[in-house]
């Protein structure tokens, strides 16, 4: 069985068209349709119907998709075991959540960097929709973000820890010191929040709604850095943030997350690829370093919320 017919069909499956694969992979369309033709006589089934010029993946298709993609990743992994990973080039692609870099990336790059010192990382940072659809599109290699539970059969999850989002306050606003407080308490505290499309803006919205209380932030931003520095600068602001990205500042004693009762928040942080990306040992190795950093940090996460700082408040 050819590799590169494996990677052709792939690439069919991926662009559901033989002459978008052709130009994609630099082939003659007569050279793709040979190749397909010469794989689907190896395996004994159809994998494309041709009706007129419409061209669809059949069931048989569909289910050989997996196994392509496993046998390209293991051909891509074997070329490359004798040799050192410090000699890998190329590049990989990771998109994430502007939370997320800030809190994981500064671990997550050297990690990365001392295995694979020659490849080129680009890091984007969007929101979760936009991040899924560049994955879908192929636009990205994997995605680490924050979000509810990813189901969608399209995606590969490696790595799925739930995050609390919490009320997070100055270490000198009284409400910190409480020992607990109502969400309804909080509606006319002066609060910045993420703006709308922002996933757990959109989860404490729901919860107000739950509830019937609104809260109009007097600021809205794209992302939590101008937020936490506002915060340590203005006792009686306050904001809605993934525990994550607090943990420091609490530990520190300059941050609070206030205890709201009637209001508990939780997502997912999440690691994921498309069914159809072929794991490269250059992907492989960014998924095994997030991966990595993400456990260690729900390790510590943990550890965190059961020390008397996070438990008393007063440290």
């Amino acid at each position: 069985m050819e590799i590169r017919n494996l990677v052709t069909f792939l690439k069919v499956t991926e662009l559901n068209s033989f002459s978008k694969a052709a130009e994609a992979l630099d082939y003659s369309q007569s050279a793709v349709t040979v190749q397909i033709q010469q794989l689907e006589r190896e395996l004994g089934v159809r994998l494309f119907d041709r009706i007129g010029k419409n061209v669809s993946i059949t069931q048989y298709g569909k289910n050989f998709i997996s196994y392509a993609r496993d046998i390209v990743s293991a051909v891509a992994r074997a070329q490359v075991f004798a040799s050192e990973e410090t000699e890998l080039t190329g590049m990989v692609q990771v998109g994430t959540l502007n939370s997320l870099m800030t809190a994981s990336f500064s671990d997550i790059v050297p990690a990365f960097r001392q295995r694979f010192p020659h490849v080129m990382m680009r890091l984007h940072a969007d929101m979760v929709a936009s991040l899924k659809d560049k994955l879908l599109k192929n636009e990205l290699d994997l995605i680490y973000t924050l979000d509810s539970q990813v189901l969608d059969p399209q995606f590969v999850k490696v790595f799925e820890a739930e995050e609390e989002v919490v009320v997070v306050t100055n270490r000198d606003n009284p409400l910190a010191a409480r020992e607990s407080v109502r969400l309804a308490e909080l509606v006319d505290h002066p609060f910045i929040l993420m703006n709308r499309t922002n996933a757990y803006r959109d989860l404490f919205d729901t919860e107000l709604a739950r509830q019937g209380l609104e809260i109009r932030p007097f600021l809205e931003l794209e992302d939590d850095v101008l937020a936490l520095r506002l915060l340590y600068e203005n006792p009686a602001y306050m904001t809605v943030l993934p525990l994550y990205t607090v943990k420091k500042s609490i530990h520190e004693k300059s941050l609070a997350a206030v205890r709201v009762e009637d209001c508990k928040m939780s997502q997912f942080r999440q690691v994921i690829y498309h069914k159809n990306k072929v794991l490269t040992p250059q992907i492989q190795g960014m998924l095994d370093t997030i991966v990595e950093v993400a456990k260690r940090g729900e390790s510590d996460s943990l550890e965190f919320k059961s020390s008397a700082r996070w438990n008393m408040r007063a440290g």
